[in-house]
């Protein structure tokens, strides 16, 4: 321990016993500083071992397992290696997926400053961030990061950028000397500068009460590291599948082995016929087609500025049913900016229609009376207010290096106390004083103000914007310009961060396609509420709701949940009540899409089904924590992935739907052959090789698929809404039970003709791969006719059908492939009954879809 660490004990301690620290002891406040590094704690990594053996755990791979285990114990090697194959790419596979690491969390480390001005002993050294503890007494200044939580002492127009922590666009003037509640946000405390903040301007000095994982930021770190992130609705579906899958393939394994034990089969005999039920059932290839679905989609939505950082939240998107969007940096642009113009005679005008004249003494008075300046590269520098004054002068053609070049007097700069700032110009014997500030402060300078003028003022105020009045003295003057009296009101300027203009009609597409929008933010209710409207979102003045709202209701979590529900914007929020937002929407039945570029966003980026970031100005942990980044930060962007999104869940469940149809057919087969005394119609490995190879040649292929054209004109899928639907099974069971039915003739008709049976099984594995063949090609469009459907739509499945095809012919033709699989040439009269068979399925298919359609019209 230091000499430094051991006299600042009973410093720290004195200050902790006040309760700012959580401690109440010395030696907690010992501990605390020897140990107790300005760090969050990282994240735990789990190690590639541990992602491999997740992945055996799903109830369809116990059933595989079990599979491999009993073909073993049977000394059937080649099938229990090829389903051993099949678990080993199946586990490579998801290993690969598990992309989304700990990142977010070490990504709240980096936001600590890189380096503090510390002052120990009276003395100020520059020290590592990292080295910070409770006790120090820390300098702060325009630019730098602050570095832990600090209570200010001394503080000079000190003003703090929040927006990554609490969203709100405009600096937030802090105070030493102010009376803040015990119970106020950490967002609204006057006198603390937060760790992760930005010093805009001004100078401070403070006390560190917090650092690393005690300080506000860590406060979101620990909801980051405690909120349990919500499965993509794929992954939701698909496990729900596989339960139902595993279920169904248990119930019918048993009451097949009872029937065969009844009709005194062999033990050995049942117990290989019920792994070839097993591997019938089980759609083996599924994971790899749905992961080279979601790959096709991935690169989609990056050719269209979204990208995918979890393969499930491609689909996720285009599932969902509400987005709930940060404003800041999101819908609007994260700049302050002069939307409006109220001059002193009641005339007003927009930032749409600026007059080409008549705003020249606003534009004047903008520029001088500004604290802004210039920087080496042109660029606007200073408070945010202050550089979208000098935007406004320079727009309007007002030269700024000019202005700039006038002799200034006197300046008396912007405090929040006073409330106004003053200059005074140069200008013949005496001076010309320009004043900007609050205008009931303004007012009281000025001469006799029109009423009904200082009314459309405050009601513009009361729509959100921030009102900055300004005024001059009528040419040169006497008047004292640290106390300007008997001046001219020129007009005021109405300030807010504008909607990016690309977002209402964004909005307006997400309502097409069925999705609502709300808007969460830190903001006043009043700008939310204009920001709202702005957007052409439809909300009523109640249906805004506030942080301070949901804090009375904490404790009645059944009118909070109303509360929230019956919400359309939601202002003055903190971190904690996002995510408590987001939970609220999750468990009242919606699929939820999170959006957001601060690191108040980070935890419920994370709860949500789908989180969204902002890629240029998102923060290292909102990017993290997302599953999509936007490359652009526009939310048009979303639309486009919210399509994409629906193309790929049409795919993957084109997929499901192919895999399992295959699969009742051959499990129609061992049923039928077992009812009618017919020998085994396929074996396991051949049934592995259909469900596996040629089958996942050409069912992966579907995952390329462009869709139908019409995706944001239909209405989300219900939350609840499985993968095989009505419509899904209908378009599965009349080509599955036509192709049980030729299969049973077919082992009929060839037994009848005391054939053997390992051709029997060759001729079967043959129609079988032709029956996926057309099939797959049929299902290329769930609605669409085939041959409506234009012949190039899906190049890849084309190309995935002959490889298919290849590969049966080359296990036909090729003797050491044979050996394996049992297969050989077959005579004519097979080939011209699998050719029917291919056309059967055709028809029975293009029928099925069409009754399906009719069907689905008239619900």
């Amino acid at each position: 321990m230091t000499a430094w660490h051991a006299t600042s004990i009973d410093r720290v301690a004195a200050l902790l016993d006040t309760g700012r620290g959580g401690l109440s002891s010395k030696a907690a406040a010992a501990r605390l500083i020897a140990d107790g590094p300005n760090a969050l704690p990282p994240p735990p990594v789990p190690s590639v071992l541990l992602l491999f053996v997740r992945q055996f755990n799903s109830p369809l791979i116990y059933l595989l397992i079990a599979a491999a285990a009993v073909s073993l114990g049977l000394g059937h090697r080649t099938d229990a290696g090829f389903i051993g194959v099949v678990l080993l790419v199946n586990a490579a596979i998801g290993t690969v997926q598990e992309s989304k690491a700990a990142s977010s969390l070490a990504a709240l480390g980096r936001m600590i400053g890189q380096t503090a001005m510390v002052r120990r002993d009276d003395v100020v050294s520059v020290i590592d961030a990292r080295d910070i503890v409770v006790g120090d007494v820390v300098e702060l200044e325009s630019g730098m990061a602050v570095p832990a939580d600090i209570r200010l002492s001394s503080s000079s127009a000190l003003s703090v950028d929040q927006s990554t922590f609490t969203g709100e666009s405009v600096a937030v003037f802090k105070d030493h000397a102010g009376l803040v509640h015990d119970r106020t946000p950490p967002g609204e405390r006057a006198t603390m500068a937060l760790a992760g903040t930005m010093i805009e301007q001004g100078r401070g000095v403070g006390i560190v009460v917090a650092t690393g994982a005690d300080t506000a930021l860590g406060a979101i770190d620990a909801s980051l590291r405690t909120a349990k992130a919500t499965p993509p609705p794929l992954v939701i579906r698909l496990d729900r599948l596989a339960r139902q899958i595993s279920t169904a393939t248990i119930a019918l394994i048993i009451p097949f082995a009872l029937v065969l034990l009844a009709q005194g089969r062999p033990g050995d005999q049942i117990l290989l016929l019920a792994v070839a039920l097993a591997v019938s059932a089980i759609p083996e290839g599924l994971s790899i087609a749905v992961t080279v679905a979601l790959a096709a989609g991935t690169r989609r939505m990056a050719a269209r500025n979204v990208i995918v950082r979890s393969l499930p939240a491609v689909e996720g998107l285009g599932a969902c049913t509400i987005i709930a969007s940060d404003k800041t940096g999101t819908l609007t642009r994260n700049i302050l900016s002069v939307e409006k113009i109220l001059l002193a005679d009641g005339r007003a005008f927009a930032s749409a229609d600026w007059p080409t004249d008549g705003l020249a003494g606003m534009r004047q008075a903008a520029a001088l009376c500004n604290e802004g300046s210039i920087g080496l590269d042109g660029e606007l520098v200073g408070d945010s207010v202050d550089v979208a004054l000098l935007r406004f002068a320079r727009d309007g053609g007002a030269d700024l290096a000019m202005l700039y070049a006038v002799v200034r007097t006197a300046a008396l700069p912007y405090e929040p106390v006073r409330k106004f700032s003053t200059v005074a110009i140069a200008e013949g014997a005496g001076v010309r004083v320009f004043a900007k500030g609050a205008p009931e402060i303004i007012r009281q300078m000025c001469r006799a103000i029109d009423p009904a003028a200082f009314a459309a003022a405050t009601a513009m105020a009361g729509e959100g914007y921030r009102v900055i009045a300004v005024a001059a003295s009528e040419g040169a003057t006497t008047t004292d310009p640290m106390a300007p009296g008997d001046i001219v009101l020129l007009g005021w300027v109405g300030l807010i961060d504008p909607v990016r203009p690309e977002v209402p009609a964004a909005i307006t597409r997400c309502a097409e396609a069925g999705i609502g929008v709300r808007m969460v933010t830190g903001d006043h209710p009043g700008t939310a509420l204009t920001i709202a409207r702005g957007l052409g979102l439809e909300v009523a003045a109640d249906q805004v709701v506030t942080g301070a709202q949901m804090t009375e209701l904490a404790e009645q979590p059944e009118r909070l949940a109303a509360l929230i529900l019956g919400g359309r914007v939601f202002a003055r929020i903190e971190p904690v009540q996002k995510l408590e937002i987001v939970r609220i929407l999750a468990t009242s039945g919606e699929l939820v899409a999170v959006t957001g570029d601060g690191v108040n966003d980070a935890p419920a980026l994370q709860a949500a089904h789908i989180g969204v970031a902002m890629g240029i100005a998102g923060t290292d942990v909102a990017r993290s924590a997302a599953d999509l980044v936007l490359a652009e930060d526009n939310f048009a962007s979303i639309v486009a992935g919210v399509e994409e999104g629906r193309v790929t869940y049409a795919n993957v469940r084109r997929i499901v739907i192919i895999l399992l149809a295959t699969g009742i057919a051959e499990i129609g087969m061992f049923i039928g052959a077992v009812m009618l005394g017919l020998p085994m119609p396929l074996t396991a490995v051949q049934l592995l090789w259909l469900n596996l190879v040629t089958n996942g040649a050409q069912d992966v292929m579907l995952g390329f698929g462009r869709g139908e054209g019409d995706e944001l004109h239909q209405s989300p899928r219900p939350p609840s809404a499985p993968i095989l639907d009505r419509s899904a099974i209908a378009l599965m069971i009349p080509p599955a039970l036509l192709m049980t039915g030729l299969a049973l003739y077919l082992v009929a008709d060839l037994q009848r003709e005391g054939r053997p049976l390992a051709e029997i099984q060759n001729a079967v594995l043959l129609m079988t791969v032709l029956f996926q063949n057309a099939y797959v090609l049929c299902m290329r469009s769930e609605r669409r006719l085939i041959y409506r459907e234009p012949v190039l739509s899906n190049a890849s499945l084309l190309l995935g059908i002959g490889i298919a095809l290849a590969l049966q012919a080359t296990a036909m033709l090729w003797p050491p492939l044979g050996s394996v699989l049992g297969t050989a040439p077959v005579c004519a009269p097979t080939v011209r009954f699998c050719v029917a068979a291919v056309l059967g399925t055709v028809l029975v298919t293009e029928a099925t879809k069409q009754a399906v359609v009719i069907w689905q019209r008239r619900r």
